[in-house]
């Protein structure tokens, strides 16, 4: 991994790397052996590289390694929170999800210094009517700003695709139709527990809560005043400085360019963070520049979603054909017994 981060140092590259492993903390022994490491080549080079990655969100209970990564100039981390709902999360096998005040673990990690993006997907089968709403009121008590909501989506070869095909829920081409689908718009490839209309219209509803300009950089503004970023490195340097005011400047002009009703909140935003915690610019910076493409993202989304509301309201739409029920064990058994 070092050697990795030799080439691109002697190539030249300077910035964000990101870790890509669908869970960094899986092996904790092996991470506290490296980090070290890692820390030591960022301190030789003048820390040229910042580092994003994935992690569980028990990360939260591991003082020591927050501190680690912090050192280590780790500045962001994607957490799977998938659902505030406790049946969902213990039906996925996400048990560490439910031990806890979700809001807590995520403000603990931005007092390390590392702002938290999440996922959560909506179309379980032990989701409640009320599942929108808690979707919602866990992003707001989290203050994550990106928070990238999806349809469920059977993958093949996962324990929901083979349950799935076993009850007969399964639409047919779910494996060929993976290659193109989005989990936004293509999702629910499968017939649903609660109506699709209703999970279609929860989504919606999220998607409108979720990124209006007011409330995506309220989130922002709210987590910049908290960030505890480190002041250490490298040296201060007026290149950087430039450097950093050149990145304002071009997000500032397409800001101002692509969606001119976000200006105001974006200026509002870098003025609180400038004032009450100014060493949190650089993340709040990104994480408004973020809005660039997820506002207009959920805007193109949310028009898709519409039209497939308008299509079962109309009755247009049709459910692809079914992936054939395969047989229970009891089923076996029976047509075995009736065969001798």
């Amino acid at each position: 991994m070092l050697a990795e981060l030799d080439a691109l140092y002697r190539l030249g590259f300077r910035g964000h790397v990101d870790f890509s492993d669908d869970n960094l903390i899986g092996n904790k022994k092996a991470l506290r052996l490296f980090l070290p490491h890692l820390k030591a080549w960022q301190e030789a080079h003048g820390f040229p590289f910042e580092f994003s990655t994935e992690a569980s969100i028990n990360l939260a209970d591991d003082d020591a390694l927050l501190v680690m990564l912090r050192e280590c100039n780790f500045f962001t981390i994607f957490v799977g929170i998938e659902s505030p709902d406790t049946d969902t999360l213990i039906a996925m096998q996400k048990k560490q999800n439910t031990r806890r005040s979700l809001a807590d673990s995520v403000h603990k990690i931005y007092q390390a210094g590392i702002y938290v993006n999440a996922g959560f997907i909506l179309g379980f089968d032990t989701e409640k009517a009320g599942t929108a709403q808690e979707i919602v009121n866990c992003v707001e008590a989290t203050c994550i700003p990106v928070s990238l909501v999806g349809l469920l989506y059977a993958l093949p070869n996962t324990q929901l695709t083979r349950r799935l095909s076993r009850e007969g829920r399964l639409f047919w081409g779910h494996d060929v139709a993976t290659r193109e689908a989005d989990q936004c718009t293509a999702g629910l490839n499968f017939v649903t527990a609660r109506p699709r209309r209703d999970l279609l219209a929860d989504y919606l509803w999220i998607l409108d809560q979720l990124y209006r300009p007011a409330t995506y950089f309220d989130r922002v503004r709210r987590v910049g005043r908290v960030l505890h970023r480190p002041t250490g490195g490298g040296a201060f340097s007026w290149r950087s400085l430039a450097r950093d005011l050149a990145k304002l400047g071009w997000i500032l002009g397409l800001m101002s360019y692509r969606q001119p009703k976000s200006t105001f909140y974006f200026f509002n935003t870098v003025i609180d963070c400038a004032r009450h915690n100014p060493g949190a610019i650089e993340s709040v910076v990104i994480m408004m520049a973020m809005y660039l493409h997820l506002g207009p993202f959920a805007r193109e989304v949310s028009a898709q979603i519409t039209e497939q509301i308008t299509q079962l309201d109309s009755g247009q739409w049709v459910a692809p054909p079914l992936v054939a029920r395969e047989p229970t064990l009891t089923e076996r058994q029976v047509s075995a017994e009736a065969a001798e």
